[in-house]
């Protein structure tokens, strides 16, 4: 039994790269492991950290191309691997040192496809662990881990079922189906190749261990200023209601998709382009983009969705600013759900 780890590497800062590579080097079964790094074009001298760890270590095996995204990174890891299972480690991110000995030990027992587990969210002064103590297994089914992708689950909400960490994945299924990332998507592109890799499994189990290290950063990208959001994200969206298409999925999770548009474009377009501190953009010239936006389809059949459920609070605030096209309240409250998310995380990021 062998585990492919596979690690797309772009630019991440040295010391994160070099702790992410001695955590996957330095495992307990550390034989029956394979370390396939991808560096993707990197420009800031991870070639060199690279270079040095494969002359130090025979497990692992550097792949190097030009910059072409994290979704080609992974594929190259893919088609490198030869593992019986496959588990993706983020460049920055670090796992236990028992990591693959527990996982493999708890995929073999169950004989699962995927066997999720748990993980810990690391800011700069704290560590948030997301463990469950005890899983309903009832949860880890394979609708109800596609809809938890696309409009959440309290109950798995210690579950990053869309990321490709915090999984160990039986790699003859990826294989069998030709599963792969789609090029092109710079956005919520691990959410799709979840999606599609769920869809070709039979068997899912949950590990109650923390194997895994998500480093978060108050500069991540997924803050940054993004003038380009709405184009990015409708070819997500677009990938995931050809999803529910090609597999003939039923009403419920059309209504996840729709809602999805509607929790986007009142979510990260706001946040990261119209109502973003770095926007120059006149106010009422953003106003009027925004108000176009939600006359356009499938926005607008997707806020008449969201109506019938009558949201309510602070919710049901933002969507009755959205259904009246009150863009100046609305684009208010999102400023104050802003500045108080960047309070938030200055005091514990």
């Amino acid at each position: 039994m062998k585990i492919s780890i596979i690690i797309p590497v772009y630019n991440p800062d040295s010391d994160y790269l070099r702790n992410c590579l001695d955590s996957c080097l330095d495992q307990t079964i550390a034989e029956v492991v394979e370390v396939i790094a991808v560096n993707d074009g990197s420009t800031n001298g991870c070639d060199k950290i690279l270079a040095e760890y494969s002359k130090k270590y025979e497990l692992l095996t550097v792949i190097t191309q030009k910059n072409q995204g994290t979704s080609v990174a992974r594929n190259a890891g893919l088609d490198k691997a030869c593992g019986d299972y496959i588990m993706f480690v983020d460049a920055d991110d670090w796992i236990e040192r028992d990591c693959c000995e527990n996982a493999l030990r708890a995929a073999y027992n169950s004989n699962s496809d995927i066997t999720f587990f748990g993980y810990a969210t690391n800011y700069t002064n704290r560590q948030m662990n997301r463990v469950i103590e005890k899983p309903n297994e009832k949860l880890f089914e394979r609708d109800i881990l596609q809809l938890a992708i696309l409009e959440g689950n309290p109950e798995l909400g210690a579950v990053e079922v869309g990321a490709p960490w915090g999984k160990l994945i039986r790699h003859s299924v990826i294989e069998k189906n030709h599963v792969r990332y789609t090029p092109g998507l710079k956005k919520g592109q691990d959410t799709v190749f979840v999606l599609n890799l769920l869809e070709h499994c039979r068997t899912f189990s949950y590990f109650s261990y923390l194997g895994y290290h998500y480093r978060m950063s108050g500069a991540s990208i997924s803050h940054r200023y993004n003038p380009e959001i709405v184009s990015i994200m409708e070819k997500t969206l677009k990938a995931y209601s050809e999803f529910v298409n090609k597999y003939g999925k039923n009403e419920r999770f059309r209504e996840a998709v729709a809602r999805k548009y509607y929790r986007v474009m009142t979510g990260e377009y706001i946040m990261l382009d119209f109502c973003h501190p770095d926007n120059k953009e006149s106010g009422s010239a953003s106003r009027k983009r925004f108000k176009d936006l939600l006359g356009k389809e499938p926005y607008k059949s997707s806020l008449a969705r969201v109506g019938r459920r009558k949201p309510h609070g602070y919710d049901g605030l933002i969507f009755l600013c959205a259904k009246t096209r009150n863009i100046t309240l609305l684009f208010a409250l999102k400023k104050l759900e802003i500045a108080v998310r960047n309070i938030v995380i200055h005091q514990y990021g």
